[in-house]
C-alpha cells in the first residue's frame, strides 16, 4: 500500500485550529500533500495579524529518512513522486538537482544537509503546483559559494547572473563575525532577479548595522523598533534577505527559541506570542491555536490509525520501538516591506520520529529511526 503525505496529516487535523487555517484550506492543503512522500519533517506558514485563516505548506526533504531519493528517483526509494509532476521544467530540474546531490562524493552531498519545498497554497491547488526552494547546507559544512552557485544552476537551468553573485558575495563577505549563511532560497513560485538567504548569527545589536553595510535600502530605525518589539524573549534571529544586482527592501527576521524542536515550551512561545499580540502584530484567538497546537501524538494503543508505512515498519521492529509525531513551533517570522505595517507569521512543523526502549542500558532513546534502532536492536 502507498502512503503519501496527506494521511501524517490526518493526524495533525485534530490539533489545528480553524482559526489557523479554515477547514476549505485544509482541504487544499491535503490534496497537495497527495502529491508528496511521506516525509518525516513537514509544515504550515500561517499569517498571524489577519483573521483569514490560510496556510502555506511546506517539504523536507532529507537523507535520513530515504526522501532524498526520493527526489533522485532512485528505483530503490521504495516509493515515488508521482510521474505527472515531471512534465514541468521546474520539476525535472528539481529531479536533476535530487540526483545530483544523492551522488556520493559531490560538493552538493558533502555540503547540505536537507532541501525544503514551500508551496503558495490559495485555493485549490494546480495539478502540477510548483514551489519555492531552499537549500539548506549542513551544520559542519565549510558552506563554500560553489555549491550555492552550483545548486541554483541546477535548479533555474543558468548560471547565477554576475551582478547577483556580486551582491551575494558581498552580503556574505559583510557579515559580522559568527554569522553565517544557513540556507539559500530559489523562489519558482514566483521568481524575481535574484535569491533569498538565511543568515544567522545575527542579532539586535549587530543586525541593523549589518543591512546598513549591505546597503538595504530601507530605514533601519524601522529594524530597530522592529527587534525591540520581542527583546528578551527571543533567544536566536535569523536575517531572511532578498538579494538581486541591488539588496531588495523585504526582508524577514526569524524569531527561534532554543531546543523548539525538541521540546513543546508552551510557556516560553506564549511568553513570546503574548508580545505579538499586545503590539497588534498576533490575534487572541491565533496566539491561543497556536499554544495549543504544541505536543506529540503517538498511537500505541491505535496501531490501525497509523499510516500504512509506519504500520508495517513499527510491526517490523516489535514492541521496543514505537512511531511519534511532535507537534512545534519552528519559528515566528517578524516581515517588514516598503509602504506596509509589520507582519507575523507562525511557521509550524509536523515531525515524525522514533521512540524506543533500550532495556540493557534501562533508558529510553529518541530520535530518528536509525539512532533508535542502532541503540534499541544493536
Amino acid at each position: 500500500m502507498s502512503t503519501a503525505l496527506n494521511e501524517y496529516l490526518r493526524l495533525a487535523e485534530p490539533y489545528l485550529s480553524p482559526r489557523l487555517i479554515s477547514p476549505t484550506a485544509l482541504a487544499d492543503l491535503e490534496r497537495l500533500a497527495r502529491l508528496m512522500p511521506p516525509v518525516s519533517a513537514s509544515g504550515f506558514e500561517c499569517r498571524l495579524g489577519k483573521e483569514e485563516a490560510q496556510a502555506d505548506f511546506g517539504v523536507r526533504f532529507l537523507a535520513s529518512d530515504g526522501s532524498r531519493a526520493l527526489l533522485a528517483g532512485r528505483v530503490d526509494a521504495g516509493t515515488a513522486l508521482p510521474s505527472s509532476l515531471f512534465a514541468h521544467p521546474v520539476w525535472q530540474r528539481l529531479r536533476r538537482f535530487g540526483a545530483r546531490w544523492d551522488t556520493p562524493g559531490t560538493l552538493l552531498e558533502e555540503e547540505l544537509s536537507d532541501v525544503f519545498l514551500e508551496f503558495d497554497v490559495e485555493g485549490t491547488p494546480p495539478p502540477v503546483p510548483i514551489p519555492s526552494f531552499f537549500i539548506e547546507y549542513d551544520r559542519r559544512a565549510w558552506r563554500r559559494l560553489e555549491a550555492l552557485e552550483e545548486s541554483l544552476a541546477l535548479l533555474w537551468g543558468e548560471p547565477l547572473a554576475p551582478a547577483v553573485r556580486e551582491r551575494v558575495v558581498a552580503c556574505l563577505a559583510a557579515l559580522p563575525a559568527g554569522g553565517y549563511v544557513s540556507a539559500v532560497g530559489a523562489m519558482f513560485s514566483r521568481r524575481f532577479d535574484g535569491v533569498r538567504l538565511c543568515l544567522q548569527g545575527l542579532g539586535p545589536g549587530t543586525l541593523p548595522a549589518y543591512l546598513a553595510r549591505v546597503g538595504w535600502p530601507g530605514d533601519t530605525r524601522d529594524v530597530e523598533a522592529l527587534l525591540a518589539r520581542v527583546a528578551g524573549r527571543v533567544e536566536r534571529m535569523a536575517l531572511s534577505l532578498d538579494v538581486g544586482p541591488a539588496v531588495l527592501p523585504r526582508l524577514g527576521v526569524e524569531c527561534h527559541l532554543s531546543d523548539s524542536l525538541h521540546e513543546a515550551d508552551s510557556e516560553r512561545w506564549a511568553s513570546l506570542l503574548d508580545a505579538l499580540v499586545t503590539q497588534g502584530l498576533c490575534l487572541r484567538a491565533k496566539r491561543d491555536a497556536l499554544v495549543d497546537w504544541l505536543g506529540h501524538t503517538h498511537l500505541r494503543a491505535r496501531p490501525e490509525a497509523l499510516p500504512g508505512n509506519l504500520r508495517a515498519l513499527s510491526a517490523s521492529l516489535g514492541a521496543k520501538i514505537l512511531p511519534v509525531f511532535l507537534r512545534r513551533l519552528n519559528h515566528l517570522k517578524l516581515v517588514l516591506q516598503p509602504g506596509q505595517p509589520p507582519e507575523a507569521k507562525a511557521y509550524l512543523v509536523l515531525l515524525q520520529r522514533w521512540l524506543g526502549h533500550d532495556g540493557q542500558r534501562r533508558r529510553y532513546v529518541f530520535g530518528e529511526l536509525q539512532e533508535v534502532r542502532d541503540a534499541v536492536l544493536g
